[in-house]
């Protein structure tokens, strides 16, 4: 049995082992995966993005991933019969009128194309048998919202700017142009290797709670817990050939919202949750070569 921890590397070795002729990239309980649905996938994502999302190994791994999850998902609603239930047909019979109304039944990709969507269509099923006998209860909700409350409350956030480089000689430059007293923001546009950094001056517009900062990246949380509004970094935080700094551009108490404007959110990350473990479990038992 594969854990879920160890699928990344068996699909980068599968996917590196590929022909560019179809063959089974992975088999899920002994179900093939081929690399010809993620050929089909890399194309629709082309198309979709306008070119913008370029075909890589990384995202061949991820398409992969996403199909090993999907199948899954389809053999436990098979499983438990989820396709032959009323809600179900009537949806399949609804789309197939469609397609006949429309005329895409006639179109050369029409068999695969019908495939993707009955296969989605399965795992949506999966969703909502999932939802419907684990409701989200109000109790549940407010309990999540009490413990936000609980994280956050004396606690501040940070709008930071960031100088990114990837040498230690312009690390030098960096610290050396703020100490004579450039404006973080200008010196991030000559230096940073980030571009979408380099476009707003290093600045990110979003707050940062520093108790998320505390637990997601605790080097850079150390670096710049102490600082007040308009300090910088002095050294930079280093690690994988990387050197940043970091400023404070703005820190103020974190608002926690009223519990109304937040609870279809929580109540939507509690129904995510419940999927996440479900499908936790189903690769838990799975067979995956």
């Amino acid at each position: 049995m594969m854990k879920k921890t160890a699928l990344a590397l068996f699909l980068s070795a599968a996917l590196a082992s590929a022909s560019a002729t179809a063959e089974t990239v992975v088999t899920v309980n002994g179900t093939r995966i081929d690399s010809s649905a993620i050929d089909q996938q890399v194309k629709i994502i082309g198309e979709q993005s306008n070119g913008q999302v370029q075909d890589s190994p990384a995202l061949r791994e991820n398409i992969a991933r996403r199909l090993v999850t999907r199948e899954l998902m389809m053999q436990e609603a098979r499983r438990l019969k989820l396709h032959e239930t009323p809600e179900y047909k009537n949806i399949i019979e609804s789309a197939r009128n469609e397609a006949r109304t429309s005329g895409e039944d006639r179109k050369p990709t029409f068999a695969s194309d019908w495939a993707t969507f009955e296969g989605n269509v399965t795992a949506q099923a999966l969703i909502a048998h999932i939802l419907n006998n684990n409701p989200v209860t109000d109790a549940q909700v407010q309990q999540a919202y009490n413990e936000i409350t609980n994280r956050y409350r004396g606690t501040q956030e940070v709008q930071l700017g960031e100088i990114i480089v990837n040498s230690r000689d312009n690390a030098q430059k960096v610290g050396e142009a703020l100490r004579r007293g450039q404006r973080f923001s200008d010196v991030a546009r000559q230096y940073t290797i980030d571009p979408q950094s380099k476009s707003r001056g290093g600045i990110n517009p979003e707050f940062t709670p520093l108790k998320d900062l505390e637990d997601a990246a605790p080097e850079v949380y150390n670096a710049v817990k102490s600082l007040n509004r308009g300090a910088y970094t002095r050294t930079p935080v280093e690690g994988n050939g990387i050197f940043a700094f970091f400023y404070i551009n703005n820190k103020r108490a974190v608002n926690v919202p009223p519990f109304a404007q937040l609870k279809p959110q929580i109540q939507q990350d509690l129904q995510n949750l419940l999927i996440e473990r479900e499908i936790a479990r189903l690769y838990q038992q799975a067979t995956i070569r």
